[in-house]
């Protein structure tokens, strides 16, 4: 057992009647643990050995674990017993020769409160501090590029047309082109080869244009020559 709440309230109570009250010392107070002293000075405020007994000739700080109120008649002085007489020794030489007496066995030293090691907290080890972390630095990001136009002319079937994509998507597909807008975009390219391919393709067509519209007009005059014998 180790004092209660209500044992600390008494053992106040008698020191403030100017008493020294009497504890004994538990198991937890180590070496000195069944022996006995007396309060001098008590601070209910202290958290860990607010209580300071004294023993001897040492007066030390103690817990409440460490102490406990005597039991009932626990610290009353019993009357000394009276030895029995001794036989008296038979007269006459004994059987056996006299024995030397043996020598009592030493007491144990008491062991006094100053021996008392303090119980030191083990001693946690430091954490050694992150080493900091170096951050690379941030890379300009490159511009994005943009996609390629690619502009296609087109001549199939007597017809010129023009597509352009950008980059795999298409944006205008198969729109109509006149046979000079071909011709002027050729030129404007700056291709000597690129334009005397078009004005061939080109003059292809004014020949073909030429011949269909010598075939109208001679159709054109015989309906004319028709419709005058008819008058």
């Amino acid at each position: 057992m180790s004092l209660s709440s209500a044992d600390i309230a008494h053992l106040e109570a008698v020191l403030a009647q100017g008493k020294k009250p009497k504890v004994v010392f538990t198991d937890a107070a180590g070496q000195v643990a069944g022996r006995s002293g007396k309060v001098v000075a008590l601070d209910p405020a202290g958290v860990d050995d607010f209580v300071t007994v004294a023993f001897g000739s040492d007066e030390l700080p103690f817990s409440a674990a460490e102490l406990r109120l005597p039991a009932p008649g626990e610290g009353a002085r019993r009357a000394p017993r009276q030895r029995a007489a001794a036989p008296a020794a038979p007269t006459g030489p004994g059987l056996l020769p006299d024995e030397p007496e043996a020598e009592p066995a030493p007491k144990p030293k008491p062991v006094t409160a100053s021996e008392r090691k303090p119980v030191s907290a083990p001693e946690v080890p430091q954490q050694a501090e992150p080493a900091p972390v170096k951050k690379k630095a941030a890379r300009p990001r490159a511009a994005a590029k943009a996609p390629e136009l690619t502009v296609t002319l087109t001549y199939e079937d007597g017809e010129w047309s023009v597509a352009a994509a950008r980059g795999a998507r298409t944006v205008v597909k198969g729109a109509k082109v006149a046979h000079t807008a071909a011709l002027s975009m050729c030129q404007s390219a700056g291709s000597d080869e690129v334009t005397a391919v078009v004005s061939e393709v080109v003059e292809k067509i004014r020949s073909e244009a030429a011949d269909e519209a010598a075939r109208l007009r001679r159709q054109l005059e015989e309906a004319e020559a028709r419709l005058a014998e008819l008058d």
